[in-house]
């Protein structure tokens, strides 16, 4: 299976920095064997309205809104211009939060610089745009230093991926942006980012004996344990998003090119560990970014779960507590050139055609409630924009305006 990438964007000290991201095909076996598809519930809190409940809301995720040398007005336009209702922004906690607050439940502490994303809230207001929140990023006060959350020696060695030595300290931060944003109308949040890759979260894997077993899944249910507390505490109308998991992972662990504890977890694997641990969510949100064509054959040895297998991630959620609960597709894309950290890609033309396959399938898929284009842009290390890198549309973008009604 060739690679399937994310591209983000770190602000530090005031410099924009683009990162490759996400998960290369590595060990996941995933050629083997094609074929053709086809209540223990756990009561987290009483149903809410969620505001995208009607039909599918669909968004667009521009990374260039947090850069310093970008305008969130300007940024927030041009999604406007896409017909778009939606944005999904990277809430960075290692940004907001670089010094340990006193009162970190407060927003007002002042250790906390919100002041980006209230310009980024603000534009979207004013357009009349739902912001969806996805919080990450363990800041360096917070983080771990286990000797197990080892360096993985690639792109993916990101000093945020290391888990938080107190998983409460993210359900603060969740409480006070949630406080903060809640009045301003933002209500939907994702909890953390492919947290089944060792770039956003470390370790992956735990030793037991002589066995390699995953260990993210347990972390990560802790950081999603206390972070929907301090949503819902905060604003009793959140509604929270969990998993947030990459497409791929490593079946073969043995063999994975990585540190062993830092491979990574198939996504099948991390929501079968999830059943299990029963951590809150209102919905499942999952990035399944293609690298074959649209197709209806699933693989029952892959990998991977990609957007023409998203009935074996919805057969795993009905198998345990996450029974009915609807899913978010919060990253998908498809690059028109070959770039360092996305092998995948096709001609604009095409990615137009592949964008219009994915809204017919998920406007026919009543679990699925939110779709969102990763990216609005190009970049230098990320192709799957709906404008070029010098802001020039592709094909895609007027469809996109014509799917999304604008």
């Amino acid at each position: 299976m060739p690679a399937v990438h994310r591209r983000i964007a770190i602000v530090a000290s005031g410099v924009m920095v683009a990162l490759g991201v996400v998960a290369v095909a590595g060990c996941s076996d995933d050629d083997a064997g094609t074929t053709t598809s086809a209540p223990t519930a756990a009561a987290t809190r009483p149903a809410t309205s969620s505001p995208a409940a009607e039909g599918l809301a669909i968004g667009v995720q521009d990374d260039r809104m947090i850069w310093l040398n970008e305008q969130p007005a300007e940024r927030m336009e041009r999604a406007a211009a896409l017909g778009v209702k939606l944005v999904r922004v990277d809430l960075r906690w290692d940004m907001v939060a670089p010094a340990r607050p006193t009162r970190p439940t407060d927003p007002a502490d002042p250790a906390y610089t919100w002041a980006r994303y209230d310009q980024i809230v603000d534009a979207a207001r004013e357009r009349g745009i739902r912001v969806l929140f996805t919080v990450w990023g363990t800041p360096s006060w917070a983080r771990v230093t286990d000797p197990a959350v080892a360096d993985v020696k690639d792109f993916r060695d990101q000093p945020f991926g290391a888990r938080p030595r107190d998983p409460a300290d993210a359900g603060r931060f969740a409480q006070a942006a949630a406080t903060r944003y809640a009045p301003r109308g933002v209500h939907m949040w994702e909890a953390w980012n492919e947290p089944n890759g060792p770039m956003y979260l470390r370790p992956q894997y735990r030793r037991e004996g002589s066995r390699w077993v995953p260990e993210s899944p347990r972390i990560y249910a802790q950081i999603l344990r206390a972070m929907y507390a301090g949503f819902t505490r905060a604003d009793p109308d959140a509604v929270v998003a969990g998993g947030a998991t990459a497409p791929v992972g490593d079946r073969d662990v043995a063999n994975c090119p990585l540190a062993k504890q830092n491979c990574r977890v198939t996504p099948q694997a991390f929501v079968t560990a999830l059943n299990a641990l029963r951590p809150p969510m209102d919905a499942y949100a999952h990035h399944p970014y293609p690298s074959r064509p649209p197709t209806d054959a699933i693989n029952p040895k892959a990998g991977y779960i990609d957007l023409y297998s998203l009935s074996v991630l919805t057969g795993l959620m009905d198998a345990g507590y996450l029974r009915g609960k609807p899913v978010w597709v919060t990253e998908f894309g498809v690059a028109t050139k070959d770039v360092p950290n996305y092998h995948f890609f096709r001609t604009p033309e095409l990615q137009k055609e592949y964008l219009v396959d994915a809204l017919t399938r998920l406007r026919a898929n009543p679990r699925v409630k939110v779709f969102v284009w990763y990216l609005m842009q190009d970049n230098g290390s990320w192709a799957s924009g709906l404008y070029d890198e010098a802001g020039a549309p592709k094909p895609a973008a007027a469809e996109m305006r014509a799917q999304a009604g604008g």
